[in-house]
């Protein structure tokens, strides 16, 4: 089942925040979409849950338009999501923030005949998730209670209970520390399968490189460079969009050596008035 973005746009007044943006992502592989503070990242991804509406354009999975539905029909049809802040429930334990994930959240749903796991099963598949994310000794305390690196596993392990086809991952590895960064990404890593996609946004650059099948830059909204990795890596353009352009880096190189100059004249001066 793939999921494909045809000329989207999204606009909040005057501002363009994505620009006729096309992509598609099949099952079977990782995909990382990166760039610059306000490239659009987030918001392509908020687009896709349904959290945004789309200014034009479609997004499609499979044959499903997902461009008008609300997020609770996008996330039935197999799209689950997690968020660059925590939205766990801290006041319920770690086994019942995976449970929830099993029940209708509206009228609509129930009418439209999903199906409610029986209490048996949902225990069983819940407690296997937690046993695959490494959180069955904490599953009866409170989620609220957990080490900010837990609640993060968590928070992805809540994301991939239900077997959605789809999963939108947005900077998990956000606040982490150096150990836990490694961990989390050889865990995303391992959670790719032939029947799904993961859509990775995420600042730790060697996060990206490491596990990523293609990487989607974004700058202004537009899509300046996709390709694996490597490709990217090396790409003068995109280079230029996080550091700037040899002119731009010249400039700010003079800048601070005018800077250091100048502080070195001051503590100088200090010296002279002692």
């Amino acid at each position: 089942m793939a999921l494909a973005l045809e000329n989207v746009s999204k606009h909040f007044g005057s501002l363009v925040a994505i620009r006729n943006l096309s992509l598609s992502f099949g099952v079977g592989s990782i995909y990382s979409i990166i760039g610059p503070n306000g490239a659009g990242k987030s918001t392509v991804v908020n687009m896709i849950a349904g959290s945004y509406s789309v200014t034009s354009g479609t997004i499609r999975l499979g044959s499903t338009t997902l461009s008008k539905l609300p997020k609770y029909r996008i996330a039935r049809l197999g799209v689950a999501r997690t968020y660059q802040n925590l939205r766990l429930f801290d006041a319920m334990t770690v086994l019942e923030n995976l449970e929830v994930c099993f029940f209708p959240q509206s009228w609509p749903a129930l009418l439209s005949g999903v199906r409610r796991l029986a209490k048996t099963e949902r225990l069983e598949i819940c407690r296997a998730c937690l046993e695959r994310f490494h959180l069955s000794d904490v599953a009866d305390s409170l989620a609220g209670d957990l080490p900010y690196g837990r609640q993060k596993m968590l928070e992805l392990a809540r994301a991939f209970v239900t077997e959605a086809p789809i999963v939108l991952l947005d900077e998990p590895a956000a606040g982490l520390n150096h150990t836990e960064t490694k961990e989390m990404a050889a865990m995303i890593a391992s959670l790719k399968r032939e029947d799904r996609a993961i859509i990775l946004i995420e600042h730790d650059m060697d996060m990206v490189m490491s596990i990523s099948d293609r990487i989607d830059v974004l700058n202004h909204g537009e899509l300046l460079c996709s390709g694996t990795p490597e490709l990217v890596r090396t790409n003068e353009r995109v280079q230029e969009a996080y550091l700037g352009t040899t002119e731009e880096l010249d400039d700010i190189r003079k800048l601070a050596q005018s800077r250091r100059a100048q502080g070195g004249l001051r503590s100088n001066a200090g010296i002279v008035r002692h």
